[in-house]
């Protein structure tokens, strides 16, 4: 079993990859903020915390130093990365990049990193009747799609051994207000990704041994997936019984396309939800919220 260290990990995504990992026997190590409430890793045998600022060159080569692997998520995300690009690019890039550093001056093997970029960095692509590839070219339109981009440069600079994955939106079967405004618009085509499908893929790494090393992959659903956002939003939208009149969409399109993952299922075999169990188990979720 490998010793993993996961960036973020107080976060929702890293706190579900961390339980799939501790599920396959893996040792964990929690790098996260100090602020982070860590108390989900209470009782957790062979995980150590490590509360500090990715900044902090010092402190990130203490957490890296004899991992196998590095679970990248620690960022700033929408809409929070649009109010500040300094703050943004602190933490995203030159977080990154410290990260990097620590793992290339580790000695001996070098951890393998998991780098979690994202699909934004295609920017609007809704002129491409194609499916979208890993290979199209990035053309950031936002401030959190650009310090991806640039982060995504640091890593290829860097010699170090990783892997990058662009990840679609992701979406959770929760009882949960709708986005101000959805981050697409009615008619636009959209591929969403459950979170329980993006973990899968995440967790599957490590058993890939070298073959995923070098690569960028796209993460989403899979083509079942494959909707415009209007169709996605009116059946969220029955379940949490809020009339379809008050959501509210972009009047430009937003980032999100369909995607060609073919190359990212094959080798990880995570599309396992399709809508109709994603909107069961919202439906599941929403009534047991209710006390129904």
């Amino acid at each position: 079993m490998a010793e993993i260290l996961v960036t973020g990990g107080a976060g929702n995504m890293g706190r579900t990859l961390a339980q799939a990992l501790r599920s396959q026997g893996h040792a964990l190590r929690i790098l996260d903020l100090p602020r982070c409430d860590f108390g989900f890793f209470d009782g957790w045998e062979r995980v150590r915390i490590f509360a500090g600022d990715i900044l902090d060159g010092s402190f990130v080569r203490e957490a890296v130093r004899g991992a196998d692997w590095v679970y990248h998520l620690a960022a700033i995300l929408p809409p929070a990365s649009e109010a500040d690009r300094g703050r943004t690019f602190r933490v995203n890039v030159e977080g990154t990049r410290s990260l990097a550093a620590a793992i290339g001056g580790s000695g001996g093997a070098s951890p393998k990193l998991v780098f979690a970029s994202s699909v934004s960095v295609y920017g609007d692509t809704s002129a491409s009747k194609e499916l979208i590839t890993p290979d199209h070219p990035p053309r950031p339109n936002d401030l959190y799609a650009e310090s991806k981009v640039e982060a995504e440069r640091v890593l290829a600079d860097s010699g170090i051994p990783f892997v990058n994955l662009r990840i679609s939106a992701v979406v959770i079967p929760a009882f949960l207000d709708p986005p101000e405004p959805w981050p697409f618009m009615p008619g636009q085509r959209i591929e969403l990704v459950p979170l329980s499908d993006l973990v899968t893929a995440l967790a599957r790494l490590p058993e890939t041994g070298q073959a995923a090393l070098g690569k960028t992959f796209i993460l989403a659903g899979g083509p079942a997936w494959q909707m415009t956002g209007e169709t996605y939003v009116r059946r969220w939208a029955e379940i949490m019984d809020i009339p379809m009149e008050e959501m509210r969409f972009l009047d430009r399109p937003g980032w999100l396309n369909w995607y060609d993952t073919r190359d990212s299922q094959a080798l990880l075999d995570y599309q396992k939800t399709p809508p109709e169990l994603f909107f069961a188990d919202l439906a599941q979720a929403v009534a047991e919220a209710m006390g129904a």
